[in-house]
């Protein structure tokens, strides 16, 4: 909670020097990051197999983050505040990686070797142990904490051409051009 405070007093003082467009990104579902399924009791699980306390505690801090935004717009009529559903996002993609390209969901692609992730808090990547995947682009997740460029690409095209800001990025766009 204390980083979305911190976070609503940092827009806020953009807000105050001038900032017109702001683009404000939620949290992933932080409970399917590889690191936080290696830590976690195999009884924590949701319906993505992903960590349900840790996605429950990205979710509550997603809600808080929306609500803030909400009193931002309303303070700052003249500005453009965009929320970025990374959480939701991540979901789609989770839910059917096939359709996105990904064969591989949880394991990691730079890693250990070790099951059941290719993970080892012990052998991440960059420590002499650890190797990297031939095929990338076909893993959601790098090294556990990072997703792969792959990856980071589907969700930033999500966020510009999809739906999963809020208001639409074309928005933005659009009265930024209109202001000129």
């Amino acid at each position: 909670m204390i980083d979305s405070l911190f976070s609503f007093f940092v827009l806020q003082a953009l807000l105050e020097k001038g900032a017109k467009y702001l683009v404000v990104q939620g949290l992933p579902l932080s409970g399917c990051l590889t690191l936080s399924m290696y830590l976690a009791p195999p009884d924590d699980r949701d319906d993505l197999g992903c960590v349900k306390s840790v996605n429950n505690q990205s979710n509550y801090h997603n809600i808080v983050l929306q609500d803030k935004l909400q009193e931002l717009r309303k303070q700052y009529p003249q500005a453009v505040i965009l929320y970025a559903d990374y959480f939701n996002a991540y979901r789609t993609v989770i839910k059917n990686p096939s359709k996105y390209g990904f064969k591989e969901v949880f394991n990691v692609c730079c890693g250990s070797g070790e099951p059941p992730y290719n993970f080892s808090v012990f052998g991440t990547c960059g420590t002499p142990n650890a190797t990297a995947c031939a095929n990338p682009s076909q893993y959601i997740n790098w090294d556990g904490v990072h997703l792969t460029e792959a990856m980071y690409k589907v969700i930033s095209s999500m966020f510009l051409q999809g739906n999963f800001t809020q208001p639409p990025f074309n928005f933005l766009l659009a009265k930024k051009e209109r202001a000129g």
